[in-house]
């Protein structure tokens, strides 16, 4: 909060401005927190002792209106004009309100001769701030993981000001601590120290205990310890629809980061494929990291001793197919899986005998004839209380009431999702009611197979507990029982206002379940209760739909398609876009932009997949042509990023077959798209075919910015192949296209066209018009503050350098460039310096020197898996080669003159070295280099 002149300051210190006249600014104080009053009060409560309160109070507003004469208006009732802090504070939430917290209320300010009701008035607001200081304090820990939370707990425990914490306040410190800590062992013991003093049957059965895990501390301490050998390894945890799992791996989360131990929660719920699960486990442990296929990208985030929590796995149909990808590419992390079915495959699902299989029931309840003790010890009984106390703050188990509170949870098996929806009926009625409705119900749940995991209490006590919902929070429920989950800020947008979310998680239909965000969702267990019932409104439910795809799919195509915000809500996108289908609303656009959002993530593999079935959903629906073409194109060019040509080049084959290629516009997509795979297929003449008709087809479709990347792409292609003529030709085409180009691209271009010009043959003279272009991109790198093009501006000036001969200057070129790259903090392509630098060292005849930046340069090619740069180091140091090996140097030299992979550059130099070595020309088949078998040749010659 801003503590400007013009503000009251209050906390830590009492001063408006410059004027710190004490009685003078408690007249604006008391005005400012309670709203306009008397004279009369106010000269009571400030001068109850002076001879004429009136007179002084007259004098202290003179003092206050001379400083500032808006500061206190009116006449006979007083009214303030200025911001106080104190005020504004109890306005702010979250981190804002600690931010805005800078002390107690009038900390250390003397109140003289005051009257001892505006002494307890200061008091109260004192502990009043502070409170709420505490209390949103609590609430950021409670939204946050478990190592934050610890910090916020603290912190909401060390308020100034704020007097000591009633139980209720230290039961929900508790959980939000960090086990072992100095902090939870002091909560504990003032916890233990409140409740000594009470009633023996108080102590015994009174507020639930402050418990992490209520009925589930075996359960969990098997976890810990699994979680603590070495290795890595498997831990499934089943069990029914609100048996306890997601809060049982949220306690495991909590532990082992008191522990220090690497652990990451990953909500897994609607998971089909092990490309998902690896979006998810990327997005929560390195946010941003392009997804490859598997997991193994994932080693340097995942290492030893690392734990995965996955839960709600339930959507996935191959979890033993799972658990073996992820113990091949992860052999080192150890995995806990949560879900309601026991993996396919036998008794234990075909699991292998190292994969921990740990089920989930009821919890303990006490039995017919356990007294108040045993009761009040019971995990149902706590989990009971706990959440009675939620909507009775008056609610205590004790003699009377036990047995009935152990009856309800006999009855309902110990299941914690159905005692938690029974206990929020005690807001409309008393427990003896609630009791007798539970024994009633209970009757359904004699039938023949009884009811062990308590899915039948479940749904009887969900059905109560709909029952009792207000109307607007049903239909609130079955709006927000299209998403997922969802962003309380989005809740708006979707038709639930913010008392109909509140009702929702009072009477346990929503929770907050992932720790560090304010993400909500419904809880799944309940999805059938849901779904029943949206069939029996389908007006309401296609409204909901109408509402959730209209919204996400705004707020998507509003963003970039690679804001990282975009990630947390990527399955309510993919939702969007399907009910879009129905409904007939999705446009290409959207579809274009999901493409490009799946694209720049890195998420290809798992991308391939949802395009492919949102592909399906539009043809099954009868989609226009346009948005049917845009998913089948995107789905193709995912499957081409993620490596899986064959299906790339299938999907193309058969689009170009069909009726949707009618469309110019889409065939130039997939003739694009079917170009980069037969190039990557080393199929260059063929990918240099199909590039020249998407070309064609962009011009003349009027695509300027298509025309412009496909038009650079093929001078790659041409480049290989040394089709000089049709390259100068494209290059003039394209450098036409600069002066309507904006500038950034413009210059982006340029780069590109002199890294085409810059291995094509030259004279001299053309030599040096490139190289005044490569001084103007330096230039327009450090101007426009642009790292790459600066860095390619060094790069090309160096090699330029170097194919005039201008040794000397290559080498002061070659330190300004390493100089640039220290002080950028970043390194683009450490190889292409490294490689000039073992040029110039071979040219300036320094074999040591060449042959030791030639290993660097080997190990960066290694890093960056390009074998252009393998075969380069070949041709640099093949004079240097031929004293050691000339055997071994020919028959390289020999391959890569012929190798229908080489660069044509190359090739010749390849074919040139031959014949000024051996004086041989290039003879024998073209077969392709064998790159890898070189990169070990080179590895070994250069060595010394």
């Amino acid at each position: 909060m801003s503590r400007e002149a013009g503000t009251l300051i209050t906390l830590g210190d009492l001063h408006l401005g410059s004027f710190r006249k004490v009685k003078s600014l408690l007249l604006l104080v008391f005005v400012g927190l309670e709203g306009p009053a008397p004279r009369r009060q106010l000269a009571a409560l400030l001068w109850p002792r002076a001879a004429k309160p009136e007179g002084s109070l007259r004098v202290a507003l003179h003092a206050l209106r001379e400083h500032d004469g808006s500061a206190l208006g009116g006449d006979e009732r007083l009214v303030a004009g200025v911001a106080c802090d104190a005020a504004a504070l109890l306005t702010l939430r979250g981190e804002a309100a600690w931010e805005a917290y800078r002390g107690p209320f009038l900390h250390g300010v003397n109140l003289p001769d005051v009257s001892g009701e505006f002494e307890e008035w200061v008091l109260a607001q004192r502990e009043r701030l502070a409170r709420h200081v505490q209390d949103e304090a609590l609430r950021v820990a409670e939204g946050s993981d478990p190592a934050r939370a610890a910090v916020w707990a603290q912190r909401a425990r060390d308020v100034a000001g704020a007097p000591p914490m009633e139980p209720a306040s230290l039961a929900r410190l508790l959980p939000l601590t960090l086990p072992g800590s100095a902090l939870e062992t002091e909560v504990r013991a003032e916890l233990a120290d409140l409740t000594a003093g009470a009633p023996a049957e108080a102590r015994g059965s009174g507020k639930a205990p402050a418990h992490r895990m209520l009925g589930r501390e075996a359960e969990l301490d098997a976890l810990l310890a699994w979680a603590a050998a070495p290795g890595g390894g498997a831990a499934v945890v089943v069990g029914p629809g609100g048996i306890g799992k997601s809060t049982l791996t949220r306690e495991v989360l909590r532990e082992l980061t008191r522990l220090e131990r690497p652990v990451v929660l990953v909500n897994a719920e609607g998971a089909q494929s092990d490309a998902d699960v690896a979006v998810r486990v990327a997005a929560a442990c390195a946010p941003g990291r392009p997804v490859p296929q598997g997991f193994g990208f994932l080693r340097d985030v995942l290492g030893a001793g690392s734990v995965v929590l996955l839960d709600g796995l339930d959507a996935l149909d191959d979890l033993s197919g799972l658990l073996s990808v992820v113990r091949e590419d992860l052999p080192d992390v150890r995995w806990v899986l949560t879900g309601r079915r026991v993996p396919r495959g036998g008794p234990d699902g075909g699991l292998d005998t190292g994969t921990f299989l740990l089920p989930l029931a009821g919890l303990e309840q006490p039995g017919p004839e356990a007294d108040v003790t045993q009761i009040a010890a019971s995990g149902a009984a706590q989990l009971f209380v706990r959440e009675a106390g939620r909507v009775r703050r008056d609610f205590t188990l004790g003699a009377g009431n036990a047995a009935l509170i152990a009856g309800i949870t006999r009855r309902l098996v110990g299941h914690p999702l159905a005692i938690a929806l029974a206990a929020s009926w005690l807001r409309v009625e008393d427990l003896d009611a609630v009791y007798a409705r539970v024994l009633h119900e209970a009757g359904a749940l004699t039938a023949a197979g009884g009811d062990s995991d308590g899915r039948r209490g479940l749904n009887v006590v969900a059905q109560r507990s709909w029952d009792l919902l207000p109307p607007g929070a049903r239909a609130a429920a079955l709006r927000l029982s299209v998403a997922p989950d969802f962003d309380p800020l989005h809740a708006p947008a979707l038709g639930v206002t913010p008392d109909e979310l509140d009702a929702l998680l009072t009477h346990s239909f929503a929770e907050a379940y992932l720790p560090g965000s304010e993400r909500l969702r419904l809880y799944p267990a309940l999805g059938g209760l849901l779904a029943g019932q949206g069939e029996a409104h389908p007006d309401l439910m296609r409204g909901a739909r109408e509402a959730h795809a209209a919204h996400y799919l705004g707020w998507f195509t509003a963003r970039p398609p690679e804001d990282p915000a975009v990630d947390a809500e990527r399955e309510n996108i993919l939702i969007a876009c399907r009910a879009a289908l129905t409904l007939g609303t999705l446009k290409a656009e959207h579809a274009e932009h999901l493409l490009a959002h799946h694209d720049r993530r890195g998420l290809h593999g798992s991308g391939t997949e949802t395009f492919a079935a949102l592909a399906d959903d539009a043809e099954d629906a009868q989609a226009p042509a346009q948005v049917q073409a845009a998913l089948q194109v995107a789905c193709m060019w995912l499957a081409f990023g993620a490596g899986r040509l064959l299906d790339a080049q299938t999907l193309a084959g058969q689009f170009l077959a069909g009726p949707l290629a009618a469309d110019p516009a889409s065939r130039m997509k997939v003739l694009n798209t079917l170009s980069s795979v037969r190039g990557v297929q080393g199929q260059i003449q063929a990918s240099v075919d199909l590039l020249g008709q998407a070309l064609a087809l962009a011009v003349e479709l009027g695509d300027r910015t298509r025309t412009l990347y496909y038009r650079l792409n093929l001078l790659t292609h041409l480049t290989f192949l040394g089709n000089s003529p049709e390259l100068r030709l494209q290059l003039a085409a394209l450098e036409a296209q600069l002066p309507d180009l904006p500038p950034m691209l413009a210059w982006q271009v340029r780069q590109s066209a002199l890294g085409v010009r810059v291995y094509l043959p030259a004279t001299d003279e053309e030599r040096g018009a490139q190289l005044v272009e490569a001084g103007a991109l330096l230039e327009a790198g450090r101007t426009l503050r642009v790292q790459s093009l600066e860095f390619h501006g060094h790069e090309f000036r160096t090699q330029l350098a170097l194919h005039l001969r201008r040794w000397r200057q290559a080498e002061g070129w070659l330190a300004e460039w390493r100089a640039h790259i220290a002080g950028s903090g970043k390194v683009p392509d450490e190889t292409s310096l490294t490689l000039v630098d073992t040029e110039l060292h071979y040219a300036r005849g320094r074999t040591p020197q060449a042959r030791r930046s030639a290993r660097l340069a080997l190990r960066a090619s290694e890093r960056s898996g390009n074998p252009w740069q393998v075969l380069q180091l070949l041709l640099l140091s093949a004079r240097d080669l031929s004293a050691r090996d000339p055997d071994g140097l020919r028959r390289w030299l020999l391959q890569a003159a012929q190798a229908p992979n080489a660069h044509s550059q190359q090739r010749a130099q390849a074919g040139a070295l031959l014949l000024e070595l051996f004086g041989l020309p290039p003879q024998g088949s073209a077969d392709l280099l064998d790159v890898p078998a070189l990169r070990v040749w080179l590895t070994g010659h250069l060595a010394g």
